[in-house]
């Protein structure tokens, strides 16, 4: 380490040099030139300069960021432990922070724990393969905090100097090249001059490209996950989905799954039909689940295609469920790239929605499947978004927390709103009933890996809750296609079927009652697709010539 200090390091700050680089050994000098310098001599390529005793100019300083592997400029009055230390990242994939400087500091007793400041704006630039391999080394108890805080300029030093005073410590990136005008050099200037305020670290770390790039990181920690796959609201907008959707070629559809849901789902298919409009959407498929009501006729007046769930290549069988009619909507999709499941039941759909949801895929190859998160409160409630449903917060969140902890990540894993590309949906199986969203989570982990998942922000929701006795049936069905997904690789048809007994209390008797819950695990679509003989029926859309079909189905 080349230290540039007109003091020499104490106890602290050498125990943060050895944990910092390799080289374990210091080499003070008095000015930044000597460092530029040393540098060119290959002598060390990490550089630290004391700027309370430095007097450093933008070109030496650039000079330095050009000829060193790490550099960083101290801006510490104290070497006293820091309480509220804050790391700001510009960019999910940014996390270099911490790999280094964080896990230094740590373990010299600078900081005990940090919060992560991730200031993003829509459409960040996309991952590429060494942001994907950089992987950070603080684990995820050493956290206290991850937020995000959207810009809504080109440059952070908005948001950056509101968060400061807050803090007793900050830790910022250094751009290349620096100028006079930039936030940061203020910073600086503020510091040779004898007024600063919160400490801070500024760093500028050279990214090296591994040899190797694993295929698959086996053990992903959350918080890195987290941070690079959480989109938070209004992320993307439709000029961008629609411009980056042309430039790959990329086909996308809605797939809203109904049954018996004749009071919303006009208002959901009309709410989307503008996006199918203005390019963003190619399709817009409402698969009724055989409903009882007019579901059918009124999605299909709103300008949706229609199609009933057991009518779809009816050699298969027919089984009432969401996921039956998930998995039946793929047969019917013929060059779609990335799919969104929404839910027929909101009461106010928006446009966000599709945006939410879709733009992940869109924007990174990476990325497998998407979980929309939403707040269940109103628009204005900012204390409920991260809340799951009953029984998500009840079974679901317990069970992976003991079983696969790695998804712990994901604000509401049994999240109707849901986007997958279509190569993903056809090659895993889909379970007809409530297990759906489970068995999505889990299939692609097992295939992808979890940071192939990522959670996007689709605004606040009104929706139909179940009733309190559904909840059986609901928890028992996610059980089921948990430990079907986690303990079997087998995929073709299977009946998963428990048998519950029923303790009921009434004013007048006591009983027992015996039910069967049942769903079916249905087979990948890919291994079913060349010995289907016949095509799927037609949509049914609004026409003149169109009818609907008899209200009838067959059970299995």
């Amino acid at each position: 380490m080349i230290y540039v200090s007109q003091r020499k390091p104490n106890k602290t700050l050498k125990n943060f040099f050895y944990n910092l680089s390799p080289k374990k050994e210091i080499k003070r000098v008095n000015t930044p030139q000597e460092a530029v310098d040393l540098l060119s001599k290959k002598v060390d390529s990490y550089v630290c300069v004391d700027l309370l005793t430095t007097n450093l100019d933008v070109q030496t300083l650039n000079a330095l960021m050009e000829n060193s592997d790490n550099l960083l400029l101290l801006g510490l009055h104290s070497m006293r432990q820091k309480k509220k230390v804050g790391i700001f990242s510009r960019g999910r994939a940014n996390i270099a922070l911490f790999d280094t400087v964080g896990t230094a500091l740590q373990e010299a007793g600078l900081v005990k724990n940090a919060k992560l400041i991730n200031l993003y704006k829509p459409q960040t630039t996309e991952i590429t393969e060494d942001d994907i391999t950089f992987d950070r080394s603080l684990q995820q108890d050493e956290l206290e905090e991850i937020n995000f805080i959207p810009l809504s300029s080109e440059d952070a030093a908005v948001a950056i100097m509101e968060q400061l005073p807050k803090l007793d410590l900050a830790i910022l990136g250094l751009p290349y090249p620096m100028n006079t005008e930039h936030f940061l050099w203020h910073l600086v200037e503020r510091i040779k001059n004898g007024n600063g305020g919160t400490d801070f670290i500024l760093v500028r770390q050279r990214m090296q490209k591994p040899k190797q790039r694993p295929h698959r990181v086996e053990t992903e920690d959350p918080t890195t996950v987290f941070v690079r796959n959480t989109f938070p609201k209004a992320s993307f907008n439709k000029e961008w989905i629609r411009q980056r959707k042309n430039e790959r070629k990329q086909r996308i559809a809605v797939v809203i799954p109904a049954f018996n849901e004749e009071e919303t789902i006009a208002e959901v298919v009309q709410c989307y039909l503008p996006l199918k409009k203005e390019g963003i959407l190619d399709r817009i498929v409402v698969i009724d689940n055989d409903s009882t009501d007019a579901t059918f006729n009124i999605a299909r007046q709103a300008g949706a295609e229609v199609f009933r769930s057991g009518e779809i290549h009816p050699e298969l069988g027919a089984f009432r469920g969401k996921g039956e009619a998930l998995w039946k909507s793929l047969f019917v999709l013929s060059n779609i790239d990335i799919v969104a499941f929404l839910d027929a039941d909101i009461k106010n759909p928006t446009e966000d929605m599709v945006l939410g949801t879709i733009g992940p895929l869109v924007l990174r190859r990476d990325i497998q499947l998407v979980k929309g998160y939403f707040n269940r409160g109103g628009p204005e409630d900012k204390n409920l978004k991260s809340g799951g449903g009953r029984v998500t917060e009840i079974l679901v969140r317990p069970l992976l927390s003991m079983e696969m902890p790695e998804l712990l990540f994901l604000f509401q894993p049994l999240s109707g709103f849901t986007a997958a590309r279509t190569s993903l949906l056809r090659s895993i199986p889909f379970y007809t009933g409530y297990g759906i969203e489970i068995g999505f989570l889990i299939h692609t982990a097992k295939k992808f890996g979890v940071s192939a998942i990522a959670q996007s922000d689709v605004g606040w929701i009104v929706h139909r809750n179940q009733r309190i006795e559904a909840l059986t049936r609901m928890s028992t069905e996610v059980l089921q296609a948990f430990h079907d997904a986690t303990e079997t690789a087998q995929v073709e048809t299977v009946e998963l079927k428990t048998s519950l007994l029923y303790a009921l209390l009434s004013s007048e008797k006591y009983s027992l009652l015996k039910r069967n819950i049942t769903q079916l695990r249905r087979p990948p679509v890919n291994t079913l697709l060349k010995s289907l003989s016949s095509e799927p029926n037609k949509a049914y859309t609004d026409s003149p010539n169109a009818s609907a079909p008899d209200n009838t189905r067959k059970d299995s």
